[in-house]
Order: C-alpha cells, then structure tokens, then sequence
C-alpha cells in the first residue's frame, strides 16, 4: 500500500511542480492515474478475495502532504513564467 501511496504523491508533486514548464506531463500524469486505478480495480476483481485492512493514518499523512503541492505549483510556476 505504501508504494502505490509513493506512486501518487511523487506523480502529483512531479507534475505540480514542473507541470507549467512541460505541459505534456499533465496528460501523462492522467494517463498514469487511469492506469493506476484500471489495475486497482482487475486487481480487486480478480486476484485478492478481501481487500486488506488498513487504518486511516496513512490517508490522513498522505493528504496533508497533497496540501503541499499547489504551493509549490505556485512557486515554481512563478520562478518558472518569469525566466526570460
């Protein structure tokens, strides 16, 4: 569970903060989640009978962590519309 958690945030903050200089990672970063939840689903379909239990702190952490990333969209687009 913890490395699909790292699969997201390191997709979200990737194309955040770099997403204004190379707009093509925002289709990419779509493509990736599509894929991500297509494979979660057959996954939970078709392989595991239960899904696994977990609690809600590793939620919780990765979406105060999410809260990050439109600041650092705005600092970075910011540095990044105002290179000449």
């Amino acid at each position: 569970m913890n490395y699909k958690y790292a699969l997201i945030l390191s997709t979200i903050f990737i194309t955040f903060m770099f997403g204004l200089a190379l707009p093509l990672l925002y289709p990419i970063a779509a493509f990736t989640f599509l894929n991500l939840y297509i494979m979660e689903r057959t996954l939970l379909t078709y392989w595991h009978p239960r899904p696994p239990m977990y609690d809600d702190k590793l939620n919780t952490k990765a979406l105060t962590t999410l809260q990050w990333a439109p600041i650092m969209l705005c600092f970075f687009g910011y540095w990044f519309l105002g290179q000449p």
